[in-house]
């Protein structure tokens, strides 16, 4: 029974199923909500108008508004540590070649940079005030962006699993 649940529950990072939906989950919602609206309030809102519309823009206004203040009270700071912990996070990659930790990386990396994507646009939103078409159309560009961003991320991770692979296999001698 022991060896049925620890065959099931592997742990070697890209060679995992459970890695691979993790990462598709994590992608797939981080890519539907942005700001948290979810895409669909925003097909909604461009569709049906009126009450849709000036939801959409309380949700995401509102949302805006919480980034502002999180970036305006520790803003320097949080991103300084994320910054220090990434590039601890990319040195132990490249240094250890420990699977687990490429494999954190390939997903880590990635998503930082959506999140600071949607970090700028919210600052935006509430410097600039944007409504109605002009704010559903910066959210579906930071929607694209996002999507682009867990391609490379998926992409990333890829490389990194026939790097492992190649790696173990001894068919190179890094």
């Amino acid at each position: 029974m022991l060896s049925l649940i620890s065959e099931f529950l592997d742990f070697s990072t890209f060679f995992s199923i459970w890695y691979w939906v993790f990462l598709a989950l994590a992608w797939s919602s981080r890519t539907h909500w942005t700001l948290g609206a979810p895409f669909d309030a925003v097909v909604r809102a461009e569709k049906r108008g009126g009450r849709w519309e000036d939801d959409l823009d309380a949700i995401v206004h509102a949302m805006a508004a919480r980034f502002a203040m999180f970036m305006q009270h520790g803003g320097p700071w949080v991103v300084g540590i994320a910054m220090f912990l990434l590039a601890g996070l990319v040195t132990a990659s490249v240094v250890t070649q420990n699977e687990m930790v490429r494999g954190i990386t390939a997903f880590a990396v990635p998503m930082m940079i959506a999140e600071f994507g949607d970090i700028r646009l919210a600052l935006r939103i509430e410097r600039t005030g944007l409504r109605g078409y002009d704010l559903r159309r910066a959210l579906v560009w930071r929607r694209f962006l996002n999507q682009v961003t867990g391609l490379f991320s998926l992409i990333l991770a890829a490389t990194l699993a026939v790097i492992t692979l190649v790696q173990t296999q001894q068919l190179v001698p890094w």
